[in-house]
């Protein structure tokens, strides 16, 4: 599990200029430009030995614990063949899909200059919209889903989810060639199994 709470992630970038800013105060430019130096190095030193690489820690089935199969929506569902493959994949007469359908994990996916700015809304309204966009389609397709915003870092949204959710399974719905890394370390550190399918498409 992360040390480093979800909602403190985005302060980091902005608390790292404070020993910056008084150095330049106290010292002049080259020794701002120094702490500059350390404060990067420290950064991504807490920042390696902040991430778990070891095996999600996913819910048991039990009374009272929803599972199924989770459906990471990196990019929207829009086309009826889509969500017939993931009703087909969620049936509940296949003994790997229990019996407890689909959850639609849209990822409130940011940019760097959000993060730098606050201005996670905007982040997580597109998130909202694909996911909506999805569910839509998926309802078109007569399909039932339930759906949420997580996390904006794919794998950390995964992990939250996993923990109170038994998922049989795992879906990540993307475009070819986009989010390469984060879909590896999840099938990576999935002790389950983990599927792709890839949909077509400009940028969300």
């Amino acid at each position: 599990m992360s040390r480093i709470p979800p909602r403190w992630r985005p302060l980091v970038p902005a608390l790292s200029i404070v020993p910056m800013f008084a150095a330049f105060i106290l010292f002049g430019t080259e020794a701002a430009v120094l702490v500059a130096g350390l404060t990067l190095a420290a950064i991504i030193a807490v920042a390696v030995a902040d991430r778990d690489d070891g095996a999600f820690e996913v819910a048991t089935p039990g009374a009272g614990v929803p599972g199924g199969v989770l459906v990471i929506v990196l990019a929207p569902i829009e086309d009826p063949r889509t969500a017939g493959v993931l009703a087909a994949i969620g049936d509940p007469s296949r003994p790997e899909a229990g019996d407890r359908g689909l959850l639609l994990l849209a990822p409130a996916r940011s940019r760097a200059i959000d993060r730098w700015t606050d201005d996670l809304e905007s982040a997580r309204y597109e998130s909202q919209r694909v996911l909506t966009v999805s569910m839509a389609t998926m309802a078109a397709a007569g399909v039932e889903a339930e759906g949420r915003v997580g996390d904006g870092d794919v794998v950390q949204a995964a992990e939250d989810v996993l923990r109170s959710y038994a998922a049989t399974e795992v879906v990540v719905v993307a475009r070819a060639r986009e989010f390469e890394r984060p879909i590896a370390e999840l099938e990576r550190r999935l002790d389950r199994p983990l599927r792709r399918i890839v949909v077509e498409g400009g940028e969300a």
